[in-house]
């Protein structure tokens, strides 16, 4: 089961959003992008809200604060979910052996809306009919037939029983986890308990969680109980010493192969580290009780540290990634487990946040991720199709001494409709670096940059230059919003002094975008706009569709759109988005050995001119 869209109404300063985690192109990743105090964290307790339960004496907390004294509404959590097929045929099954109900799977829907709804009466929660202020709410259609019955029905009509004994079912073994990580991640105990204790912090509960996922992933039988506890009060057993000894190294080695070899690919090997896995016990005062623990420290050289001992940087990714990249595959958890990052790696130097990144894409295998950020470092155009940019419209930012604190009026736009209110955007960035009143140190280091003519050139270029040539030529790729668009843009790297050259197509719009650039500029732009005729004389009047013959246009629309036939046509827009979410999944398409020769052709060009 997957969760394919949120609708959030009337949780503290949010109006009501719509939050589509199932737009084309598709990406597990979507970036909730916005200033301090914009929102970004409401929405994350929102979604969070949806699995949650909610406390009765705390519900009021989450009326908006110009609200509290008397809100008579709803504050609601829509999920929309889609079931998969092997989950919609163990239903078919479920249902004919229990009930002998013959689901319809033509007529019987796949996607399932479930409604989290509170309500209030001047700022009281409303008890409903059957006693219950937590209300939750089903939508679907789960149609068939009896033996009984001539024609279909509806299973809640038919039997609520079964209904019921369903939506258990549904809520036991589909829904996916939705896993919330505020900021807990900073805190690795030194010492991680095997079992509760009264008063314990919540990292230990979770980090405990850990240490089950690790034991899962070396095998689905092992618990916590049985793998470690047992054979830590039998340790005078030779056996059962021998056994913890050997677990407790695969323990270490999976962390190795998962957490460390991680590090090392994104900031570089140096000294090798290992992880080192001890146990020990203290006798507990008060009930005369051994309380059990393990301890992980890194191992570097000769030397031996504590996890807390370490970087900042070290600390937060080693959390991060044994929390993510095990509790994904946590064999209790069904579906696919959606995480919420609020402001990951906020306070790590900006490369750290660069290079977390580069991590978030391989994690996001079999689950989803919203995180959210006010640093342009943690902006990945690859993922600019689930990025949602972020308001408080009832902050005056440019004066937030004149805003109210209670009042909220939070938005969350998807980019690519934000930027249609930004009519005279400079450059495919400059809404989502305004939204972060973003501006450029003169110290920053700025790459030698290729300006391309929109998004669908961009696109087009890095999945040539990353995924099929994988990265061989080095380039930077910025992506445009338009041909004519890069006036303030060019003149500021020509004030920096940065090497940049654009690439344009060769028809009448390139030709005279270049003709304005040289007389708005003058002639010391002449040398760094290029159209492709200037690449290959052969390529007049091209545009970067015409690398591709017909035949790929069509099989490339169709990995993305089964439902687009030869006949249909070629589809510009189809065909742009189909290519993009090749990129986003780094899949490799066949191409004719022509078509990669062109490109490799222009980035040998690219190469020659940036290399003056």
């Amino acid at each position: 089961m997957k969760f394919q869209k949120f609708t959030i109404k009337n949780y503290k300063g949010i109006p009501e959003i719509v939050l589509d985690l199932n737009k084309k192109p598709g990406s597990n990743i979507f970036t909730l992008v916005g200033l301090n105090e914009s929102g970004k964290t409401s929405i994350l307790e929102a979604v969070y809200m949806f699995q949650k339960k909610i406390e009765k004496e705390n519900a009021h907390t989450y009326i908006p604060k110009s609200k509290q004294h008397g809100f008579t509404d709803s504050i609601t959590i829509v999920a929309e979910l889609e079931l998969s097929e092997n989950e919609i045929k163990d239903i078919y099954e479920f249902l004919k052996k229990k009930y002998k109900f013959i689901l319809n799977l033509k007529n019987s829907t796949s996607l399932i809306k479930i409604t989290k709804e509170i309500k209030f009466e001047n700022s009281i929660p409303v008890e409903n009919e059957d006693n219950d202020w937590n209300q939750t709410l089903w939508t679907t259609n789960f149609i068939g037939k009896t033996k009984q019955s001539v024609n279909d029905k509806n299973l809640i009509e038919w039997k609520k029983d079964a209904w019921h004994t369903l939506i258990k079912k549904i809520k036991n073994d589909y829904i996916p986890k939705i896993l919330y990580y505020p900021d807990f991640l900073f805190k690795f105990p030194e010492k991680i308990y095997l079992e509760e204790y009264q008063g314990e912090g919540l990292e230990q509960e979770e980090y405990r969680g850990v240490v089950q996922d690790i034991l899962c992933s070396i095998d689905k039988k092992f618990t916590i109980e049985d793998g470690l506890l047992e054979r830590m009060k039998n340790q005078n057993k030779s056996s059962y010493k021998e056994a913890l000894n050997q677990l407790l190294l695969k323990m270490s080695a999976k962390l190795d192969q998962d957490v460390i070899s991680e590090w090392d690919d994104i900031f570089g090997s140096g000294q090798k580290k290992e992880v080192s896995i001890t146990w020990d016990s203290e006798l507990v005062t008060e009930s005369q009780l051994q309380r059990y623990y393990i301890e992980l420290k890194i191992k570097q050289g000769s030397d031996s540290y504590s996890i807390n001992d370490r970087s900042l940087g070290f600390r937060w990714f080693f959390s991060f990634l044994i929390f993510t990249s095990f509790r994904k595959s946590r064999s209790t958890d069904p579906g696919e487990t959606l995480f919420l990052l609020d402001e990951p790696a906020s306070n790590l130097h900006q490369r750290s946040q660069s290079k977390l990144l580069q991590s978030l894409d391989k994690i996001v295998s079999n689950c989803k991720l919203i995180y959210s950020t006010h640093s342009h470092h943690l902006i990945n155009p690859k993922w600019l199709s689930g990025t949602y940019i972020v308001r408080n419209k009832a902050i005056n930012y440019g004066n937030p001494e004149e805003s109210s604190s209670t009042e909220t009026d939070i938005s969350a736009t998807l980019y690519k409709n934000f930027v249609a209110k930004y009519p005279d955007e400079q450059d495919h960035y400059k809404p989502i670096l305004d939204s972060l009143d973003y501006m450029p140190s003169k110290l920053e280091v700025v790459p030698f940059t290729i300006f391309t003519e929109g998004k669908n050139d961009y696109y087009t270029f890095k999945y040539f230059s990353d995924v099929l040539l994988k990265n061989k030529y080095e380039l930077h790729f910025y992506p445009g919003a338009g041909v004519d668009k890069y006036l303030d843009v060019f003149r500021l790297y020509l004030a920096w002094d940065r090497k940049f050259i654009a690439i344009f197509d060769s028809d009448v719009a390139g030709r005279k975008a270049k003709e304005m650039y040289i007389s708005k500029i003058g002639f010391d732009i002449e040398d760094k706009i290029f159209l492709l005729s200037d690449i290959d004389k052969k390529w007049k009047n091209y545009v970067t569709e015409n690398f591709f013959t017909d035949n790929e246009k069509l099989k490339i629309t169709q990995s993305s759109f089964n439902d687009h036939k030869k006949e249909c046509g070629y589809d510009k827009s189809r065909f742009n988005t189909a290519l993009q979410q090749l990129y986003i999944d780094n899949e490799e398409f066949t191409f004719n050995k022509v078509t990669v020769d062109q490109f490799k052709k222009i980035f040998e060009f690219i190469k020659s001119k940036l290399e003056k």
